[in-house]
Formats: C-alpha cells, structure tokens, sequence
C-alpha cells in the first residue's frame, strides 16, 4: 500500500504545471480533478504511430467536457495536445476519446476507432472501454483494461497499471 501511495504522489506531482494552472482558476471540482487524472494517464500511455500532436476528441454531452479543453496545448513527451469536441461517439481520427457517462453502444462504436477510450460509468472498463474513472467514497480513481488497450495498439506503462484500482486482464 506504501508503495501504491508514493506512485500515486509521483504521478500526480509531475502534473504540478497543469494542476497548478487550474488550481488558480478553480477549486479542485470531480470534472478539475478527472481532467487532471485524463492528463497524467496519457502521459505514460505509448500511442502507436508518431507525429508531434496527439489528438483528444470529448463527447461534448460529456461531465467534465469543458475542463477538458483545459488540456489544449499541455505536453505528453514530444507531442502536443490537440483537444476538439465531438458529437458522436463513430468520429475518427482521435488518439484519446473522453465519452463520459457513455452506453455500451456508444463504447462500442468508438471502440471501433482503436483509441484510448475514457469514461465515467462503472462498468465501462467491461463494455470496451480501456481507461474507467469510478468514484470510491470521495476520490475519482481509475481502472484499467489492459486486453483492450492491447487490442487498440496501445502499450500501458506497468507504473500507471499498479496505481489502478482494478486492471482487467
């Protein structure tokens, strides 16, 4: 458990530059805090191809989907965050899809695209989905599903699947 509490500290104290940006603004709401965990989660994501932006398409129906465009502009590596809200869940072209509370249908149809998808509802690591943000007493934390990250191309650093409150295999 200590070594989970000091990964977790890490993780979120290599954020400091965005964290600190939006602390100034807000006061640490659930859709500050979900922006921040989508941010650090990214980060030790590997995304198959190259090129120097990483494109994140929000449900713009979505908790949170305003904070998102918060991640405009922020590093990951050597790539820019490109951030552009969307409509639909069958939109192409995204490295990261946040879909919020989103249906399984609707997982499903954009995890046809092969990307990162995040969402809000508890069962979304189940119904296709590869990241779950689930509430747990007061904290946001987060849930992996490492076969379907695996089936999108997407390589999960091992530091961020031991910070997970669940990886299904």
């Amino acid at each position: 458990m200590h070594l989970r509490s000091t990964l977790l500290a890490l993780l979120l104290a290599a954020s400091a530059s965005f964290t600190a940006a939006r602390a100034a603004t807000n006061n640490n709401s659930p859709n500050d805090l979900r922006a921040a965990i989508v941010y650090n989660i990214v980060r030790f994501v590997d995304f198959p191809g190259s090129g120097n932006r990483l494109e994140m398409c929000v449900a713009r129906n979505a908790d949170g989907a305003s904070q998102m465009l918060a991640l405009r502009g922020q590093r990951v590596g050597n790539r820019s965050i490109s951030v552009r809200m969307v409509d639909s869940a069958s939109v192409g072209g995204c490295d990261v899809f946040y879909l919020g509370h989103a249906s399984a249908a609707e997982t499903a149809r954009a995890r046809s695209h092969g990307v990162l998808l995040v969402g809000d509802t508890p069962s979304f690591i189940n119904s296709g989905g590869t990241v779950g943000l689930v509430r747990m007493g007061k904290q946001i934390r987060f849930e992996i599903n490492a076969r379907n990250a695996q089936h999108a191309g997407l390589t999960i650093s091992s530091k961020l699947l031991r910070l997970a409150a669940r990886v299904e295999q």
